[in-house]
């Protein structure tokens, strides 16, 4: 969503590392179904430059990322123009900004059924994507995101296309899910995707996720998620 003149927007998105699909009811029981486990937090702020120009900064725990990006609205949805148009620019690199670093740009289309359906379309492109570490560091633990030997290793940068849709189902609850296919280049392991439930109260979002990856920016992203697992995650956003 846009975002007003001088308005800002925070989100929170934590990720579980333990699998769901690891042992039986009673093993995840036990570990309260992965929230015993570690976690990767990512932060985020926006601020609206205009009514329909915005700039932010997410810093993931994931290989210490940190995204820098921009975003233009370019059309909003009418009577006469049936989808909204985004552009959004992007530099990301390790280890706080300091190596390995991925540009992006993508297209987003989106479109609303009134206040009930909303669905999104967003062809993206990332560079450098094959010269990243995918080691996640989490306080003295390390994640390995199991990736997979790819015959597409000589790329090294990649196209995708990320699918989202937003579905009401009551006053202020939503479902929601997203698919990442990549087209083109380099894509290792499977592509990702997610689903959740949403509640919205006042300025604020709660969502429950399920997700076979820790990934919340473009470059991890397009390194796409893991074949078997499945992340239990929630995020939380607020506007001001």
């Amino acid at each position: 969503m846009s975002i007003a003149r001088h308005h800002s927007y925070f989100r929170l998105t934590h990720r579980f590392t333990s699998d769901l699909r690891a042992g039986d009811l009673g093993d995840q029981a036990a570990d309260l179904f992965g929230t015993d486990r570690g976690a990767i937090i990512g932060l985020e702020y926006r601020f609206g430059i205009t009514s329909n120009i915005q700039a932010g900064i997410h810093r993931s725990m994931l290989s210490k990322t940190i995204q820098m990006f921009g975003r233009w609205d370019a059309l909003r949805q009418t009577e006469s123009m049936p989808v909204a148009l985004s552009l959004t620019l992007s530099t990301e690199g390790l280890n706080n900004y300091r190596e390995r670093y991925q540009q992006g740009i993508a297209l987003t289309a989106s479109r609303t059924f009134g206040d009930r359906l909303a669905l999104y379309a967003t062809p993206a492109f990332v560079s450098g994507t094959h010269a990243v570490d995918f080691i996640a560091g989490h306080e003295d633990h390390e994640h390995d995101l199991g990736l997979e030997d790819d015959e597409h290793a000589n790329h090294d940068d990649t196209w995708f296309m990320g699918l989202g849709a937003r579905l009401r189902f009551s006053n202020s609850g939503y479902i929601t899910g997203e698919y990442t296919p990549r087209l083109h280049g380099y894509d290792p392991n499977a592509s990702e995707w997610a689903v959740g439930i949403e509640k919205r109260t006042g300025g604020h979002t709660l969502q429950l996720t399920f997700t076979n990856s820790f990934g919340t920016t473009f470059g991890q992203l397009a390194r796409g998620g893991n074949t078997h697992d499945v992340y239990l995650g929630f995020n939380i956003t607020r506007k001001f």
